[in-house]
């Protein structure tokens, strides 16, 4: 391998070791984040977003060969524990986790870099800059993504927003394309992706569009024509790899309430007509709420921890996303908790395109939980329902 094409492990180590004076050239400090959940698919495409953009600056973009971009993931360090699927992945890649740059990171950096440094950003698996994020990024000059296009950043180069299963697939693909299938490239970032695509399409049985289908079809091809099995990090059998990802991912126990809640969340601020704003968390959970009841003393201490959280990230409504699957089912739910009026008022307008059956819970007290039949709709269908409703309500 030549000096330039390092691996992800060795790029991420170079960074690391560089001062702030190198990062932050031309006044310029640039990163790549995902979204917020900080799920396998949005570090896999930061990560490999910003190793691409070194190998293609080095290679052929000798005007930006020492522009850098700085991968975030955007959650504290000490929350990446609560993700067992990505932890696996990144022992299986040789990543290690004191090589990652965290928001703590993103904090120090904006911190020593001189003043009027300005922050740009690259957004993959998210097309707005995240929340908690917007008072550091000056600039949003790339998007990849797959959630609804919210038409903003119009401006962004690249700036690819379409449907796909996995947004790992449309930075697969970007990239595999502007390196022209480089094959040394494409040979360290195919297993990476390759684990976030399995996991989004459920071993490719679910949501996998065309974009997915081609990415596949690329990291196969790599990955089976590898030399050794080194090379090819152990993954010409998919099936065993998305099984071990997937049993880390839904092993959720001897985590407290409020690590559950967090371990895959998001957070928004609905419009509406008037000046007041609804802030709302959405957390997805892959356990059903029985077994979270059973986990936790009972419902009455289960719904009193939520409550905790809610008031701690200061929502007007905190939604919880159950979803498993048993004997090859999909199953799903909603539960809703916040004020009374307020909650009631989404359910109603949300109820029919979500197919919600009530089974618990009581409007009256702010809390209320359904069977949601719609099982296709997942947090990214459910969110632009929620959101329409609000502005169409308030």
């Amino acid at each position: 391998m030549s000096q330039l094409k390092k691996t992800i492990p060795e790029f991420l180590a170079y960074l690391k070791s560089l001062p702030i004076s190198r990062t932050a050239s031309s006044d310029i400090l640039t990163i790549c984040v995902g979204n917020e959940s900080a799920d396998l698919d949005s570090i896999a495409s930061a990560i490999t977003y910003s190793y691409c953009q070194y190998i293609y600056n080095q290679s052929c973009n000798p005007e930006e060969k020492f522009s850098l971009t700085i991968p975030i993931i955007d959650i504290p360090r000490e929350d990446l524990s609560l993700r067992r699927d990505v932890m696996y992945v990144l022992e299986k890649l040789s990543i290690k986790e004191e090589e990652l740059f965290f928001i703590e990171d993103l904090v120090s950096l904006k911190k020593q870099a001189p003043h009027g440094t300005k922050l740009n950003s690259y957004l993959v698996d998210n097309n707005d800059a995240p929340k908690n994020l917007k008072n550091y990024i000056d600039n949003v000059v790339g998007i990849i993504d797959h959630h609804f296009d919210l038409q903003k950043h119009l401006d962004a180069e690249p700036r690819v927003v379409k449907v796909s299963g996995s947004c790992s697939s449309l930075v697969f693909n970007y990239w595999y394309e502007k390196l022209q299938g480089d094959h040394e490239v494409v040979m360290n970032i195919a297993p990476f992706l390759m684990g976030a695509i399995l996991i989004d399409t459920s071993n490719r049985q679910r949501k996998v569009e065309s974009s997915d289908k081609l990415a596949i079809k690329r990291c196969q091809e790599v990955i089976n024509g590898a030399d050794d099995e080194v090379s090819a990090q152990g993954l010409q059998d998919t099936s065993a790899f998305y099984k071990e990802m997937k049993s880390r991912k839904n092993d959720i126990r001897g985590f407290s309430v409020s690590d559950i809640l967090k371990k895959d969340y998001k957070q928004f601020n609905f419009q509406g007509k008037g000046p007041e704003g609804l802030e709302i968390g959405l957390s997805s959970i892959v356990k059903r709420m029985s077994w979270l009841f059973g986990e936790h003393d009972g419902e009455t201490e289960f719904i009193k921890q939520c409550k905790k959280f809610q008031k701690e990230r200061g929502l007007d409504v905190l939604v919880l996303l159950t979803s498993w699957r048993k004997a090859g089912v999909s199953h799903r739910e909603l539960v809703i908790m916040g004020d009374p009026k307020v909650v009631r008022g989404l359910i109603e307008k949300v109820s029919d395109k979500l197919a919600l059956q009530q089974f618990g819970g009581d409007f009256d007290q702010g809390v209320a939980m359904f069977r949601q039949l719609n099982v296709e709709a997942t947090r990214k269908q459910v969110v632009p329902y929620l959101e329409e409703a609000y502005s169409e309500a308030n």
